[in-house]
């Protein structure tokens, strides 16, 4: 009896144990580490797109349209869209039943509120400029219009309405830019600057903000409540920002980092020959400069910012430096853009000798040499690539009699003084937002309050003011180009290089699409 008891307790156990054997074990989350160049100053789109943020804010937000794999502009919160035989009526139809990631309803007036946030001065935006377009933004930013008179409406909860000042050819590419991300005005109105915090903050796209440690990670989880999340592969995220880049290179290589956005520029013969299936490099919308601030004497004089413009050898800086595709930059826009070919400055035809020699009497014309010579402070963000060209364009410049004094900051830091002008000449790059030359122009419009250098060219504003009247390609182009040319003989900024996308890519990742638009969103991506 007592073994047959014994007997009947194996079999219940071994029926019990294959009931558990049958339910299948919980999956392994999909994870993804990224790496970026530095802490972002803020993972508010109104505040921090158009910055290093960029790619974080671009995985929590959908805008009406957003940057597909390849960067073109797709359907995103928007489903469909028409424009008015006049182009400057814009009509966009929301797609059915959109939520924050908290559950609460989107509507079509949470976009109208972000684009008034966007514009209105109370925000402390700089981006505001960039949607000039639509009406009364311009007055409005100005502080000469209240931001409810933005030409941007809701007559529905599905339906978003702007209105432009004249026909604009890219404005499609405009609205599907991070900066144009719909924001929660529930709790941005309740808890102000503190809603980006984790466990506060609230988005609308494929993952939400779940923890972020300063200095060490931002993770991010995928949103069920985002329109798309049946094609969201990743349940998370981590942004890892790295300043350093040979750390950077080093967590790749040590597999704690899937995805890095740059790299020591002296390594990439070690890379082509030991793990060149990782290596992407591909053209991109953006540019590596030097700001000078003209509010301020002796910067105020186009000769001494010719001067420095001059002697700048900027193929010792791409070619035998950097060595790493990037191109000699003597002008602002890329010629990667859609449609611009891209200015040809005169000096690029000078031997550099002779820049040299033009940039000493141009000095001395201004009242600067031997027994008095031009100082200024050169500062730039703390990174070891951006230590090895400040300390390059310091000696070149020390050639013809200038003393620049080297100050590294962090990004956070420097990008504070380039905004309120508080420096003498400043590292700066910028990636375009959209695809039109348009979107690296506009910034020095006079009343841009991205207009880093401070300069006011009546000219250039009007020329880039017609751009937009004209509908053949390629007279738009030439009048851009005019404009370019405008602005760049005024010599405000300091072009250096065309920038490359230089990232490393684990084989582990899949959906990656090299793209002159940016790096690929983690949306598309998925690992093995």
């Amino acid at each position: 009896m007592q073994v047959k008891s014994v007997r009947l307790l194996q079999l219940a156990v071994l029926a019990v144990a294959g009931c558990f054997a049958s339910v299948p074990a919980a999956a392994e989350p999909m994870v993804l580490h990224r790496g970026t160049a530095a802490e972002p100053p803020s993972l508010d789109p109104t505040l921090a797109s158009g910055t290093l943020a960029s790619p974080v804010i671009g995985d929590m937000f959908s805008s009406l349209l957003v940057k597909g794999p390849d960067s073109r502009p797709i359907a995103a919160s928007a489903e469909s869209w028409t424009i008015s035989d006049d182009g400057k009526i814009y009509t966009f139809n929301l797609r059915e039943g959109l939520l924050w990631s908290d559950g609460k309803p989107l509507t079509a007036e949470d976009f109208a509120y972000s684009y008034r946030r966007i514009v209105d001065p109370a925000s402390a935006s700089r981006l505001g400029g960039v949607f000039y377009p639509i009406k009364n933004a311009r007055a409005i930013v100005a502080g000469d219009k209240p931001a409810e008179t933005l030409g941007v409406s809701a007559p529905d909860d599905r339906t978003l309405v702007f209105e432009l000042e004249q026909r604009t050819p890219y404005f499609l590419e405009l609205i599907g830019n991070l900066q144009a991300a719909p924001v929660p005005r529930h709790v941005i109105e309740e808890h102000g600057q503190a809603w980006t915090k984790p466990g506060t903050m609230v988005s609308n796209g494929p993952f939400y903000l779940a923890e972020r440690i300063p200095q060490s990670y931002i993770k991010l989880a995928k949103n069920p409540n985002f329109f798309a999340a049946d094609s969201v592969a990743l349940d998370e995220v981590y942004w890892h920002p790295t300043q350093d880049l040979a750390t950077s290179l080093n967590r790749f290589r040590a597999g704690e980092l899937d995805i890095v956005l740059n790299f020591p520029p002296d390594q990439i013969d070690w890379i082509k020959k030991n793990i060149p299936e990782t290596l992407h490099i591909t053209a991109n919308l953006g540019s590596y400069f030097l700001v000078v601030n003209t509010r301020k004497p002796p910067f105020d004089d186009v000769r001494v910012r010719r001067a420095l413009y001059l002697a700048i050898d900027r193929e010792a800086i791409t070619d035998r430096l950097l060595r790493t595709g990037v191109r000699p930059a003597y002008s602002f826009v890329t010629p990667e853009f859609q449609n611009y070919s891209g200015l040809e400055m005169p000096e690029r035809s000078m031997p550099f000798p002779e820049r040299q020699r033009l940039a000493r009497q141009l000095l001395a014309d201004a009242g600067f040499g031997p027994s008095n010579p031009l100082k200024l402070d050169l500062s730039y963000d703390t990174q070891q690539e951006n230590r090895k060209i400040m300390v390059a364009i310091s000696a070149m410049w020390r050639a013809i009699g200038v003393q620049a004094t080297l100050t590294d900051m962090e990004f956070r830091a420097l990008f504070r003084n380039i905004r309120t002008g508080s420096f003498d000449v400043g590292r700066w790059f910028y990636v375009a937002s959209y695809n039109d030359a348009f979107s690296f122009l506009q910034l020095f419009l006079s009343d841009n309050p991205n207009n880093w250098p401070g300069v006011n060219i009546p000219e250039y504003d009007e020329l880039l003011a017609q751009s937009n009247l004209i509908t053949d390609a390629a007279e738009r182009e030439a009048m851009l180009m005019e404009a370019e040319r405008v602005l760049m003989e005024q010599y405000p900024l300091l072009p250096i290089s065309f920038y490359v996308g230089r990232r490393l890519v684990s084989p582990r990742v899949e959906g990656w699409v090299d793209s002159a638009g940016g790096p690929t969103q983690s949306r598309f991506l998925s690992v093995n």
